[in-house]
């Protein structure tokens, strides 16, 4: 909570000191009406699209997953996502809608998982493809320092990929945990583990969930460059391309750290090595969070209809 504090009030004194609201007012008013339908055309693609990637692995595990259930409760995830500052209860939620339709609890919270990691590894690839063209067309002088940050997310990930997959650190943690916990909670963690273990010998599963992450995550970038073309920014492609990628990564780290801020500050930094002004950068950041929230509105409309409850989610992991 301290952390997310001085990150709000860091955020807060840099906005309210540096950038122009009147320069980011005018950039957004004049944001073609054609830029904005296809920007929230290519968000609501985004949402049946992660619905898709994640069906794909619960079904592939021998669970049942329906893709309009599984878009619809990424709709909900996705609004209690923007709104709420805890990426815990947008995954609570989902366990939570996933148990409700009867999806046993050790089979969502792996396909979970794996869709995590497998998700985790493409914005890193990425982002490292991202600092190494900015190394090679606009900073040289930073490449030692990118090619250091791409070997430690690398480094980080490869563990991360550990905890997962491999079996003798699962044995070794069930050997540590067991007397410490219930039974029916370790017995739990058991079957969460052979779960994972389980999607190693899916090779094919894997490949296409991988192919459908980077989709996504390039889906995500074109609509972030749809919004830019809208609001002027006529940084090129491949540019553009780097600077968002690098972002993303960001972004995907601040929200364990409940630090959503980090994100648009980075990318208002990175664009600014392409020349655009900060208030543009600015503007595109909020652009995209505004059309983005305004694409996932029929996620409130269905959370509405489900009837969840805060304890609901609370007491979703235990069921």
């Amino acid at each position: 909570m301290a952390v997310k504090a001085m990150l709000i009030l860091i955020a807060a004194y840099a906005l309210w000191r540096w950038v122009d609201w009147a320069r980011v007012w005018s950039a957004l008013s004049t944001m073609s009406s054609a830029a904005l339908l296809l920007a929230v055309a290519l968000a609501s693609a985004d949402r049946v699209l992660m619905g898709y990637k994640w069906r794909q692995l619960v079904g592939a595990a021998g669970g049942s997953l329906r893709l309009r259930d599984a878009t619809s409760i990424y709709y909900q995830t996705c609004f209690t996502d923007l709104v709420l500052p805890n990426v815990v209860a947008s995954e609570g939620l989902r366990v939570y809608l996933g148990r409700r339709l009867g999806i046993p609890l050790a089979l969502l919270l792996g396909s979970m998982a794996i869709e995590r990691m497998v998700a985790a590894a493409v914005a890193i690839a990425l982002a490292a493809a991202g600092l190494l063209y900015l190394a090679a067309a606009v900073e040289p002088q930073m490449r030692q320092t990118f090619l250091e940050i791409i070997g430690a997310t690398a480094g980080i990930a490869a563990l991360g990929v550990l905890a997962v997959w491999w079996t003798p650190l699962h044995r070794i943690a069930g050997r540590a945990l067991r007397e410490r916990m219930s039974p029916g909670v370790f017995q739990l963690l058991k079957k969460i583990s052979a779960a994972l273990v389980a999607y190693r010998a899916q090779p094919a599963t894997l490949a296409i969930n991988l192919a459908l992450a980077f989709a996504e995550n390039l889906l995500q970038i074109v609509n972030f460059y749809v919004i830019g073309r809208g609001l002027g920014i006529r940084v090129p492609l491949l540019p553009f391309f780097a600077a968002i990628a690098v972002t993303a990564l960001v972004r995907r780290l601040a929200m364990h750290v409940e630090g959503r801020g980090l994100g648009e500050g980075a990318a208002v930094v990175m664009f600014a090595l392409f020349g655009v002004q900060k208030d543009a950068a600015v503007a595109l950041t909020f652009a995209h969070y505004a059309l983005w929230l305004l694409a996932s509105l029929p996620g409130a409309w269905l959370l509405l209809r489900s009837g969840v409850r805060l304890r609901d989610l609370t007491g979703s992991a235990t069921a």
